[in-house]
């Protein structure tokens, strides 16, 4: 079996990732590092409505789920993230390649 996460996402996270503060919504678990492959203005393309304008962007973070820890193994929405010191919250976790999630985020104001 291919394996992914090694092949793929790893050395993308070494390359356009950069390490962020992930604050998990459950206080008891400390806050922890992890890479994540960050846009501010990310448009995902719908090949189905490729005639139709795009009319908005979004921020998100590309996370490899191996960074994770054993006490908490995945994201969840109401998490923060802070990027370049601005804190953002996790408002949608969505599927992506294999090993890896795509976390929407809103900047925490």
């Amino acid at each position: 079996m291919f394996d992914h996460d090694n092949f793929i996402n790893k050395p993308c996270q070494n390359i356009f990732g950069r390490l962020v503060i992930y604050s998990p919504r459950n206080t008891s678990v400390p806050d922890f590092k992890v890479t994540g492959d960050f846009h501010e203005n990310y448009v995902d393309i719908n090949l189905q409505n490729a005639g139709a304008d795009i009319s908005a962007a979004e921020v998100v973070l590309f996370v490899r789920m191996a960074e994770f820890c054993e006490k908490y193994p995945r994201p969840l929405a109401g998490d923060k993230i802070v990027v370049d010191g601005i804190t953002y919250q996790i408002i949608d976790v969505q599927p992506h390649i294999p090993g890896s999630k795509k976390l929407v985020l809103h900047e925490d104001i």
